[in-house]
């Protein structure tokens, strides 16, 4: 919970209770306070929640995100594990690429 939800629950409380102060006294002017006060209330409450929801959408983004890149680690080891020259050969293709990339665009 965050600081916008608790003010906007504060404020429209606040304002029921000025809402209801003008009822009783039927003051118009503290009753049409209070209606405000009470909607301003209500979305700041709506504007934490929204927050509260966009904050547990990217906790729930990033564990996934952990648990994708701990399964793929976990099947590049087997991978390795099963055909070690496969990735020892691949690894030195990938170098001999780089090398003549990074060769080619000197000479230019």
């Amino acid at each position: 919970m965050n600081s916008d939800r608790i003010t906007g629950a504060a404020r429209q409380f606040g304002g029921r209770l000025r809402n209801v102060a003008g009822q009783a006294t039927n003051d118009v002017g503290l009753r049409a306070e209070g209606v405000i006060e009470e909607a301003l209330g209500r979305g700041q409450n709506l504007v934490g929640q929204a927050r509260d929801g966009a904050r547990h959408l990217a906790d729930d983004a990033l564990d996934a995100g952990h648990d994708y890149y701990d399964r793929s680690v976990r099947a590049l080891a087997q991978q390795t594990r099963a055909h070690p020259l496969a990735v020892v050969v691949a690894a030195g293709l990938t170098g001999a690429a780089l090398a003549w990339l990074f060769s080619s665009s000197r000479r230019r």
